[in-house]
């Protein structure tokens, strides 16, 4: 971003219009590999001790219980996927946010992209859920 971030989006408008205009479509069976390989690799043994000692794994309240490990695991698997696929945007966003911080704006100017990001998340964390973690014996 040779310009200055603000004079390019001076406006959360502006960046949600580059965004609509640029944005390639992040999905599940992107991440599914790096998501599935991580669980079995630590044979499913992804979350807190203490829940999983309780045995009952449900949909409901998995997420919340996830260990720290894991949910790095997933926010960096998302993140490098969203990377390959959109490297200027994400590049866009991030000094966007940095730039608003500084001035003590917050991330308003770029709240697309943390609106979708976390959607991505969760929506992905159901789907490894739904077709890996339902059912399976810890």
């Amino acid at each position: 971003m040779g310009t200055d971030i603000f004079e390019q989006f001076p406006d959360r408008e502006s960046f949600e219009r580059y965004w609509k205009e640029n944005y390639t479509p992040v999905t599940y069976e992107d991440i599914r590999d790096i998501y599935e390989n991580y669980v079995n690799s630590a044979a499913g043994h992804i979350f807190l001790s203490d829940y999983e000692e309780g045995g009952c794994i449900s949909k409901a309240d998995f997420k919340d219980n996830l260990s720290q490990e894991a949910q790095f695991m997933f926010e960096d698997g998302l993140t490098e996927v969203f990377y390959d696929k959109n490297p200027a945007l994400y590049e866009a966003a991030f000094a966007l946010y940095e730039a608003a911080e500084m001035a003590g704006e917050g991330a308003q100017r770029a709240q697309i992209f943390h609106t979708v990001f976390k959607g991505l998340y969760e929506t992905f964390l159901d789907r490894l859920f739904d077709e890996l973690i339902a059912g399976r014996q810890i």
